[in-house]
């Protein structure tokens, strides 16, 4: 059931990132600011906000919280709509934890890794498939 929950969210926050992103495209497209990827700040910032949300009434109603509730909005919904949003999540629960320089190292790795990888994966394509 909870796969289920998941897949069904994914779904939904896949296609709620798509058009939103649409529209904000659109709404750029003819103005200085289309080259700007502000579709995808945009469904980062607002996933993020979202993740909040959830997760203050996860913690200040834990007893009341339907845990497949989470898996649909959580992992499901905010996983499909920006995966930005867990990042941020795990950014947060380490800070308030008291662990801000793990936090910190967390953001400085996943940002600077994520980036090498992806031009690793480009050039080691191209190279392979010249």
């Amino acid at each position: 059931m909870n796969l289920i929950l998941v897949a069904i969210g994914g779904a939904l926050g896949s296609m709620a990132r798509y058009l939103s992103s649409e529209v904000i495209i659109k709404i750029l497209r003819s103005t200085q600011y289309a080259i700007f990827p502000f579709n995808t700040l945009v469904v980062n910032v607002v996933g993020s906000l979202f993740a909040g949300i959830c997760y203050y009434f996860m913690i200040r109603h834990f007893e009341l919280f339907d845990h497949k509730m989470r898996n649909l909005l959580i992992v499901g919904f905010l996983g499909g709509f920006t995966t930005f949003s867990a990042f941020s999540l795990d950014f947060f629960r380490l800070f308030i934890a008291g662990h801000e320089f793990l936090a910190f190292a967390y953001v400085l790795a996943s940002v600077s890794l994520a980036i090498l990888f992806l031009f690793f994966g480009f050039y080691l394509m191209k190279i392979i498939f010249i």
